[in-house]
């Protein structure tokens, strides 16, 4: 008898199923350095969310599921034989990369908050909509940290029952940090082993690719969330080309050149939505949306959902800690963006990206608009500040931070 931890059973299951690291974290909607460490062993075991992520791109079932999630929780999976398909988990693995997954869409979230108008913008048309005509797409834009991946996600769950044929989700890495944005050709690459197309069969180049992807498609009614694209470029080769299907896309970049997509525009939340928000995740029956202290804190987070959401974790993880307290700490910090970090998520680190990736001329003006005294400016003030002319000035935000 053997033991096979879970990073072993989980290289050999994305063996068997023809898939790279990179093909099987996009298909699980996770980043490749995830599914390295798990294989690696670096991290021993996965959360459930993640082990139950990859069952669904590894197109697990019954049993071999069960065992695959219960190896994921450190319980080692004993075998007959080290050989994986000899022992309880050799019937789905064999198939993995030939079975469509096509219910990908990741969790939503209970903590969802506001955003009523926008999702009315969004489901109307498609509520209304009949089966046939053109492919319904839309883009949904704002800075980082405004809540884009969660509005789609959200919208996607309400609408999944009026696309029966599947929904997917493809994460396109448009600014993840230290990853570049995903390739059209590896994306597509992706979305039809979810759809069940066998490695194997998948041809080479940009074109052929397209081809069998909207071969696919055609005559079916599919929801595909495209989140975080790095521009239209890398998105126009994924979309269907027939209609009856729903594309949402998120980006920090304006999709103007996305032909027929309908753009809806994220702004910060609401006051009152955003103390409504960081009183959900903070999990504290001792927190008020209406208390003061609370407006201040997520006026000093900008009303930003990222920021809001940052300190809700730090107020639920350390319930001494007193909303006037934090909200004093907050107010006298001179540096206020490194008390919205956590392990895994930064205000800072969201905006250096986004910075990074605007043009010179951009960057220059973005840093003297910093030097006005006030939170509100227009144009002809960033025209002025800038040594520019209207014209010239209006153009730069565009590159959105």
């Amino acid at each position: 008898m053997s033991q096979l931890t879970f990073g072993a059973l989980l290289r050999e299951l994305r063996a068997k199923a023809g898939l790279t690291q990179e093909e099987l974290a996009a298909a699980a909607g996770l980043s490749p350095r995830s599914v390295s460490d798990l294989e690696r062993g670096v991290a021993q075991t996965a959360r459930k969310d993640t082990a139950r992520l990859l069952a669904d791109a590894l197109s697990l079932e019954g049993p071999d599921r069960t065992g695959f999630e219960a190896t994921a929780r450190g319980r080692p999976l004993v075998l007959a034989s080290p050989a994986l398909g000899t022992g309880g988990t050799g019937g789905t693995a064999g198939t993995a990369g030939v079975t469509a997954a096509t219910r990908a869409l990741p969790r939503d979230t209970a903590s969802f908050t506001g955003r009523e108008a926008e999702l009315r913008q969004l489901m109307g048309p498609v509520l209304e909509a009949d089966s046939g005509g053109v492919v319904s797409i839309y883009a949904i834009g704002g800075m980082a940290g405004v809540g884009k991946t969660a509005l789609a996600v959200h919208a996607a769950h309400r609408l999944a029952p009026r696309f029966p044929d599947g929904q997917v989700f493809l994460r396109l890495h448009g600014h993840t940090p230290g990853q570049q944005p995903v390739h059209p050709e590896d994306a597509l690459a992706s979305l039809l082993l979810i759809a069940g197309v066998p490695a194997g069969q998948i041809p080479p180049g940009l074109e052929a690719r397209t081809a069998l992807w909207r071969d696919h498609l055609a005559g079916k009614k599919m929801l595909l969330v495209l989140d975080d694209a790095a521009g239209p470029e890398q998105v126009a080769p994924l979309l269907p080309g027939t209609g009856g299907s729903l594309v949402l896309v998120t980006s920090r970049r304006h999709m103007i050149a996305l032909d027929d997509a309908r753009s809806i525009s994220l702004d910060t939340l609401p006051a009152g939505q955003a103390a409504k928000l960081l009183v959900r995740l903070a999990a504290r029956p001792d927190l008020d949306p209406a208390d003061p202290a609370i407006g201040e804190i997520t006026r000093l987070c900008g009303y930003l959902p990222l920021a809001v959401g940052i300190l809700a974790r730090q107020l639920h993880h350390h319930p001494s800690w007193t909303i006037g307290e934090l909200a004093a700490d907050l107010a006298a910090a001179t540096a206020r963006l490194e008390l919205m970090d956590t392990e895994n998520l930064s205000v800072a680190v969201a905006f250096d990206l986004s910075y990074a990736e605007l043009l010179p001329a951009q960057q220059r003006l973005f840093r003297q608009i910093g030097l006005h005294p006030g939170a509100d400016f227009d144009a002809y003030a960033a025209a002025a500040l800038g040594g520019t002319n209207l014209s010239t000035a209006r153009r730069y935000p565009r590159g959105s931070v």
